[in-house]
């Protein structure tokens, strides 16, 4: 019997991914934020951060982190300061709109988690976030620290 594309996990998890992304965007977007600026907003929660450190730590290149740094200043959620130690440094920090607007994008991924998987039994649904963990942990895909 020959495997259909339809039956793979590339296809799923790809129909999957999309589909997720486009609701938690969706969720997001009367914030003025988008799902690439979350893991920034959670990562600052314990302490501000140099640029670079931020870029290695969500596995970016520095350049990104800026255009993502510039749309969270547009909304008021971060402030970059120079390091007093090295002035060729640059410290982001939350400010208080930052630490609401992570509240409020926790609350919008745990509302589009709770749909995604309304159809699954809790053991069903704790079984597949250690899978998808370990996959994404495998493929180097989650935040370092």
């Amino acid at each position: 019997m020959t495997s259909q594309v339809t039956d793979s996990l590339a296809f799923l998890l790809s129909k999957l991914g999309q589909a997720t992304a486009e609701r938690f965007a969706e969720r997001l977007a009367p914030l003025g934020l988008r799902p690439r600026h979350c893991a920034v907003l959670q990562l600052l929660e314990g302490a501000p951060l140099g640029q670079l450190a931020l870029a290695r730590t969500i596995g970016v290149t520095p350049s990104v982190v800026v255009d993502m740094l510039d749309e969270l200043e547009g909304v008021g959620a971060v402030r970059r300061t120079r390091d007093t130690a090295d002035r060729r440094r640059q410290l982001v920090e939350l400010t208080d709109e930052g630490r609401e607007l992570s509240l409020s994008a926790a609350r919008a991924a745990a509302q589009v988690d709770a749909e995604l998987l309304s159809g699954l039994a809790p053991d069903q649904r704790s079984a597949l976030r250690r899978a998808l963990t370990a996959i994404a942990t495998a493929q180097d895909l989650l935040p370092r620290g």
